[in-house]
């Protein structure tokens, strides 16, 4: 979160809360585009749902690039991006 804070502030840590389930929620439906997991329910959407995680890591991979925290750049910039690539190829090759 931008490495501003040692000890981050009562919004901040909500703010990373959400964070947290939004990455549950990304990584079940990853697994379902996969054909790791199976839920009825999620096969209509899940491609669709890589393709947004996709798009929106991406951008976060440009926003982890210009972020004056130095840890942000040198670690979280590639993770992203590789995590941005894992979510594109499993929506291009998942059903």
């Amino acid at each position: 979160m931008g490495g501003k804070y040692k000890i981050m502030p009562k919004q901040m840590r909500i703010a990373c809360a959400i964070s947290v389930i939004i990455q549950l929620v990304a990584i079940v439906f990853i697994l379902q585009a996969g054909h790791v997991i199976s839920i009825d329910a999620l096969k209509t959407v899940a491609k669709q749902v890589c393709y947004f995680f996709a798009f929106y890591l991406i951008a976060n991979t440009l926003m982890n690039a210009i972020s004056k925290s130095k840890m942000e750049k040198l670690v979280m910039t590639p993770v992203s991006f590789l995590t941005a690539i894992c979510f594109l190829f499993t929506a291009m090759n998942g059903s």
